[in-house]
């Protein structure tokens, strides 16, 4: 059994470690990452903060992702990729505020919309220059918890992780 004093060592170790994490953002919500999705209310509906992640998710056989410059993420143009990634699940951490730029490669998808802008904010930045934030209505399109979600599991499985190790040192 762990006593009181090893229950207050494990909140101590795990509490500062679990709210340093930034949130983890599904670019599309439960959409995910494909044409014909309004990714700029998505974007907009958002607060993306340095050290966040988002993370695609889409069928790597009909998509990729592209992180492009601005110009390029403008024209659509994915032949001059700063880096182009096709896993599946691809995951970036927001490690400086200012724009970012991702777009699908596959022919047309881009002009379909398969594009999506992110704005990182930095500590004491000024909000960001792009629209304001659309209001949508509909729950179920709602983006506003699904970055929590991800937040909450990867804390708890760390927070788990940690429990056992510190149960079977104790």
């Amino acid at each position: 059994m762990i006593s009181p004093k090893h229950v207050m060592l494990m909140f101590t170790i795990i509490a500062p470690s679990a709210i340093c994490f930034g949130a983890v953002y599904r670019v599309g919500d439960a959409s995910g990452w494909h044409p014909m999705f309004n990714y700029t209310k998505w974007a907009s509906s958002n607060k993306f903060h340095v050290g966040d992640t988002i993370r695609f998710e889409y069928n790597a056989i009909f998509h990729n992702v592209k992180e492009v410059t601005e110009p390029n993420y403008r024209a659509c143009n994915g032949t001059k990729a700063i880096a182009t990634y096709f896993s599946s699940n691809d995951s970036f951490t927001l490690d400086h505020p200012g724009h970012r730029y991702f777009l699908c490669g596959f022919p047309y998808h881009c002009r379909y919309g398969q594009k999506v802008e992110i704005y990182v904010v930095g500590e004491g930045s000024s909000p960001s220059p792009s629209p304001s934030p659309v209001t949508d209505k509909n729950p179920a399109n709602s983006a506003s918890s699904s970055h929590h979600i991800f937040r909450v599991q990867f804390v708890t499985k760390y927070l788990a992780m940690v429990t056992l190790v510190l149960f079977y040192l104790f």
